[in-house]
């Protein structure tokens, strides 16, 4: 599927999607998850590395049974996606599993379930390697000191980070005898350059020349991987890794496979003019998507927009003065009741929703390829009331 043609396909399932049965709902398209599970297993083939999907984007089981027909596996970062995860794989798919600190428990309960698991640090390694007793493969993350992201928020080798074994402090870990199998490299987020892949690989290089019993190399997620880019360098990257070390490779994106195949649709309770511009309080908030407040961006909502349209703020409902979704210029003025979904909603707006101000979670929704919508979750009073403590009661 070229550029254009996937494009096209977001659009119509964009439009599709305000058809939802109710609203504020999170949208999941079963044909784009398809279409980008596709695209990037075509990737990970040409360049010779397994796929696998990363749950923290987003863990909704009837999303990881669609993307389960394209990736080799699953990767986790906790226990709850570790089980999740081992609860739709399929026979042969394999589960890897990371966290920047895990309590002992977690470790035994990781080890039951993992096929490879990467620890984040010498100390948390030597755990492991305590407590293991089955097959499953330890690793060790590095932080190669390479940054490439410019928000310090989401640089995973920004100064003092908390992720991975700096290359500076390797001493310790290649002196392990026994144990080390693996790699794992993930310092970059949402890039849609490739060639930083390679230098991230050629940075940690010599040292794993000093692993004797390299078994395998896990790259990481932090990239796009759409029909337009140019994935040679991914090709080179992992040619070069299996020759030179005879690995295993495996590549591991999350907001890659599922950000463009989610909307948030909305629905529009009031509109009022304030200083020239209408003001519209959507049914739902950036509590519900909340990179939208990290960031302070504006997602792209489908409506046509005009040069010199009509300006038009899309706020949540909450009581935050800075709930704002945007400032846009539509062709026409929205009115109450209509619906507007927003795109690029896929990855990390369910996953990290909370009901503030008891706004509730949206529902999820699947938009099925026949056009038919499957309700997978709804947020109710009882949720509301035993996430704050309360015993349940009837709504009134």
């Amino acid at each position: 599927m070229n550029p254009t043609e996937f494009d096209r396909l977001i659009q119509t399932q964009a439009n599709q999607a305000l058809s939802v049965p109710s609203t504020p709902a999170y949208v999941y398209s079963e044909a784009a998850l398809r279409a980008m599970s596709q695209q990037a297993a075509l990737i990970a083939e040409r360049a010779g590395c397994e796929l696998l999907y990363t749950l923290k984007a987003c863990a909704l089981v009837p999303v990881l049974e669609t993307l389960s027909s394209h990736v080799h596996g699953f990767a986790a970062s906790s226990v709850f996606e570790a089980r999740i995860a081992d609860s739709v794989r399929r026979s042969g798919q394999s589960l890897h599993c990371y966290s920047p600190a895990y309590s002992p428990d977690d470790i035994e309960s990781t080890l039951a379930l993992a096929d490879y698991m990467s620890l984040n640090s010498t100390f948390q390694f030597d755990v492991a390697s305590a407590l293991k007793s089955g097959t499953t493969s330890l690793g060790v993350r590095l932080n190669p000191e390479l940054s490439f992201v410019p928000d310090p928020r989401y640089d995973p080798s920004r100064p003092g980070s908390k992720l991975g074994v700096p290359l500076s402090g390797l001493e310790k870990i290649v002196r392990m005898p026994d144990g080390l199998e693996g790699v794992h490299i993930h310092n970059n987020c949402e890039s849609n350059d490739l060639s930083q892949l390679a230098q991230s690989s050629e940075a940690v290089s010599d040292t794993l020349k000093r692993i004797d019993n390299l078994r395998w190399v896990n790259l990481g997620g932090g990239y796009y991987l759409g029909p337009e880019m140019d994935t040679s360098p991914l090709e080179q990257v992992v040619g070069r890794l299996r020759s030179d070390y005879c690995v295993k490779v495996f590549i591991e994106p999350g907001t890659a496979l599922v950000q463009q195949a989610g909307f948030l649709v909305a629905e529009a309770l009031d509109v009022f003019p304030n200083d020239g511009t209408d003001i519209v309080v959507l049914d739902t908030s950036t509590s519900h998507m909340p990179e939208v407040f990290e960031y302070q961006y504006t997602p792209a909502v489908i409506r046509p927009e005009a040069d010199e349209g009509n300006p038009t703020r899309l706020a949540g409902r909450t009581c935050l003065a800075g709930d704002i979704f945007g400032d846009y210029d539509f062709q026409d003025p929205v009115r109450t009741g209509e619906r507007i979904a927003i795109v690029d909603a896929g990855a990390y707006s369910h996953s990290r929703a909370v009901p503030f101000n008891g706004i509730p979670i949206p529902s999820v929704y699947i938009l099925r390829e026949d056009g038919t919508f499957d309700l997978v979750s709804n947020y109710g009073y009882d949720d509301f009331t035993s996430r704050n403590g309360a015993i349940p009661i009837a709504a009134y």
